[in-house]
């Protein structure tokens, strides 16, 4: 990774300070100090993150499509407003999400009753992703229907699909709140999403593939840069880290 600010110390400060030297502390803890690599690293975090973004795409318009169509399937098209039957099985939380959904489209649109489509992509990732969870086996079946969901992985159960998706979320979310990304194990991640996008969709796979540029910027991730941040004083994070200890917690996302 290129030193940015060479040479020219003062706009380096004033670029951390901005930043803020509580936010930047963890970069230069996994430098050892070094301010210049710190900055290094930061930029390189912004790159990884956005490399991601196509698959991250990818990955939640998959899941949220999929999901409709087995909610349309199950519940009609008109899903998002049937109380007596699916909306009276949603949490507390999954129900306020959509409620929510629903009043602000109806109000932004002057409608009284929202389009499907239009409340389905406005719901947020997290809402789609807690369907995934325990708490949908019995109202969803999951048991017998999770394959309309990943029908290219029919041996993948409930609980690892709501896991695997879940910890996707978390990653999505620290993206998107421009969080650091570089001591996550990226490489895992990016499997992850390669295996949960072709479960749903092989062509949407190959459209992320040709679209990615993930493993051009990983490779720029010089080794010793990586030991540095391993062998740092900052906390590693690791995909464990990135999950719930069980399916009871909520996620909050960003729009």
């Amino acid at each position: 990774m290129q030193e940015i600010f060479k040479n020219d110390l003062g706009a380096q400060s004033e670029f951390i300070t901005l930043i803020s030297r509580e936010r930047f502390t963890r970069y230069i803890q996994a430098c050892n100090g070094d301010e210049a690599k710190a900055v290094a690293l930061y930029c390189w975090n912004i790159r990884a993150a956005q490399s991601l973004y196509v698959y991250l795409q990818c990955w939640e318009i998959a899941l949220r499509n999929r999901l409709n169509g087995f909610l349309c399937w199950k519940y009609g098209a008109a899903w998002p407003y049937d109380e007596r039957r699916l909306i009276r099985n949603l949490t507390s939380n999954d129900k306020r999400r959509l409620e929510d959904t629903k009043r602000r489209q109806e109000r932004e649109r002057r409608v009284t009753q929202a389009s499907t489509s239009i409340v389905v992509a406005d719901l947020s990732a997290g809402f789609w992703v807690s369907l995934l969870s325990q708490r949908y086996n019995v109202p969803f079946v999951w048991r017998h229907n999770l394959g309309r969901i990943f029908s290219q992985n029919q041996s993948m159960d409930r609980e690892a699909a709501w896991s695997k998706n879940d910890v996707i979320l978390r990653l999505r979310n620290r993206v998107a709140h421009h969080e650091p990304v570089y001591n996550l194990p990226l490489l895992d991640l990016y499997q992850d999403l390669q295996h949960l996008v072709g479960a749903m969709c092989p062509a949407t796979r190959h459209f992320a593939e040709a679209s990615c540029n993930f493993r051009e910027v990983w490779d720029l991730w010089h080794p010793s840069h990586e030991r540095q941040v391993q062998d740092s004083r900052a906390s590693p994070v690791r995909a464990s880290d990135l999950a719930p200890s069980d399916e009871t917690q909520s996620v909050e996302e960003s729009k």
